[in-house]
């Protein structure tokens, strides 16, 4: 964790700020996962008075394409949080999550999400329940910020070229749906505010490849602004720059 702090802000921040930006990250860390036991018990309502949302009229100039929405996020903030906020707003999101290692906790966390209303379809399964969904003009969610491997999207992240899983880019340019990006931030007052920006979508004129850079750089671009507002609030743990573009290992 450390060393993904100096990679990151090491020519913003000195040591002695990273190591505060460490601390706050695990207090922040810490309520997010009691903010998540406790979810299943609010109602629609008392998510609402929770969470600001600002920003509904990008999702609804995105929507009104009728090619369905990519809502895409990162692990920053109460992502957790962030889903149950829109299903409470009645948007119709479906989140695509991993599968976790430990079949228990599996359990729990489906039944917690289950229980706020959250819709999961798990990745690296068919994918015919996410095209089907985006057809009828819903919306898929996706935390696609962690490392892609070598097989992932590489650009610039906090200063560093980084490994982006390319799933929400191609399919915006395959299906034609735009892309509304949103992050959540922890406010002072223990109350949170959901931000969804502007829709982005393909250029007519670009094939595959230049679709999946060009998208996959914007939602980089737009993170990377929220974890420089509010640094002790990403998910640092994970190893980020983990894997390392073609050109620097060869």
């Amino acid at each position: 964790m450390r060393e993904n702090l100096r990679q990151a802000l090491g020519g913003t921040h000195s040591e002695a700020a990273r190591e505060a930006v460490a601390a706050a990250f695990f207090r922040h860390l810490g309520t997010n996962l009691m903010e998540f036991v406790l979810l299943g018990r609010m109602s629609p309502g008392q998510v609402r008075a929770r969470v600001e949302l600002v920003g509904l009229e990008h999702y609804r100039a995105a929507a009104a394409s009728g090619q369905g929405v990519l809502v895409v996020t990162g692990h920053f903030g109460n992502w957790e949080l962030l889903a149950a906020r829109l299903g409470a707003e009645g948007i119709p999101v479906t989140f695509l999550g991993k599968s976790q290692s430990n079949p228990h906790v599996d359990r729990l966390l489906a039944a917690l999400r289950a229980r706020a209303g959250v819709s999961v379809i798990r990745s690296g399964g068919p994918l015919k329940e996410m095209v089907s969904a985006l057809r009828r003009g819903e919306a898929i969610g996706l935390a696609a910020d962690q490392d892609a491997g070598p097989e992932g999207c590489f650009v610039p992240f906090l200063g560093r070229p980084a490994s982006f899983y390319r799933g929400a880019a191609y399919f915006s340019w395959k299906l034609g749906a735009p892309v509304v990006s949103a992050v959540i931030f922890r406010l002072p007052d223990g109350r949170h505010r959901l931000e969804l920006g502007p829709p982005y979508a393909p250029q007519a004129e670009w094939d595959e490849s230049a679709a999946v850079i060009r998208l996959t750089e914007i939602f980089a671009q737009r993170l990377e602004a929220a974890v420089r507002r509010a640094p002790e609030q990403y998910f640092w743990t994970h190893r980020r720059w983990k894997t390392r573009p073609p050109e620097e290992t060869a």
